[in-house]
């Protein structure tokens, strides 16, 4: 199924998709759960420079930028191109070449919301931010540089994070934001993960997680927002929440 899409909603499908994005190295249960869904996986490959536990991550390579178009980082351009090619996606290769040590990993871990973006500017990619410059949209300044695995985009003006710098400025530019513990997601070699790295929206009305939402310590309030704002929570994986670097989906546009 296809979906139109307008610029500045890249994480956000306002119908099923058609495929994801995803790490390689995802477990099994996460990748059959999302063929039985009827959803293609797109698995990435190893960044070369990046540090192990984010090199598969696609939130490190990939920045949605809505209206069926997608920043990439340019030593996996190719790679992505020819992944994508059979859907009606643009792929637009990025500037910034990665390296391994923050912020030089962060250029296109950026969470695009609605009419927003909440970034680091000066991490961000310059393809990137000329994209969102040139439609409009307000940049909502942070000081981190992983927006995205710090967010789980919800709505169009809502998102999920434990990040208080991203929580405060998106706040404040009128986001409606829930607030979370850091504690409940797993990432290899590091205290905790993200909470937008665990997860990624497949359809107008459905979540998915990478494990059981119901571990995380703040479930209640999680459960309670995405009820309120009437988001389905799925779960991929019968096991804590993992950070995967988030869920991407591909979002086609006629």
């Amino acid at each position: 199924m296809s979906s139109m899409c307008e610029i500045g909603m890249g994480y956000i499908p306002e119908e099923k998709v058609r495929a994801v994005i995803v790490d390689g190295r995802i477990p099994d249960e996460i990748e059959r759960n999302l063929i039985s869904d009827g959803i293609n996986v797109i698995k990435t490959v190893r960044h070369p420079r990046l540090y192990d536990a984010i090199s598969y991550h696609p939130d490190a390579v990939v920045c949605p930028l809505g209206g069926g178009k997608l920043v990439v980082e340019p030593l996996m351009f190719g790679y992505l191109r020819d992944a994508l090619r059979e859907y009606r996606v643009t792929v637009i290769k990025g500037e910034t070449e990665l390296s391994s040590n923050y912020p030089g990993s962060t250029a296109y871990n950026i969470a695009a919301i609605g009419e927003k973006v909440i970034l680091n500017p000066t991490c961000a990619d310059p393809v990137a931010l000329r994209e969102f410059e040139y439609a409009n949209l307000l940049l909502v300044k942070v000081k981190q540089g992983y927006t995205k695995c710090s967010t789980a985009i919800i709505a169009s003006n809502t998102i999920i994070t434990s990040d208080k710098g991203i929580a405060k400025a998106a706040s404040e530019s009128g986001v409606e934001v829930l607030t979370v513990r850091s504690e409940g997601v797993q990432l290899k070699g590091f205290e905790y993960g993200l909470i937008g790295g665990c997860c990624g929206r497949i359809s107008k009305d459905c979540i998915v997680f990478a494990g059981d939402p119901g571990t995380h310590p703040d479930w209640q309030q999680i459960h309670n927002f995405l009820k309120e704002h009437r988001i389905k929570p799925k779960r991929l994986y019968d096991g804590p929440l993992i950070d995967i670097g988030s869920i991407i989906p591909v979002v086609e546009i006629f």
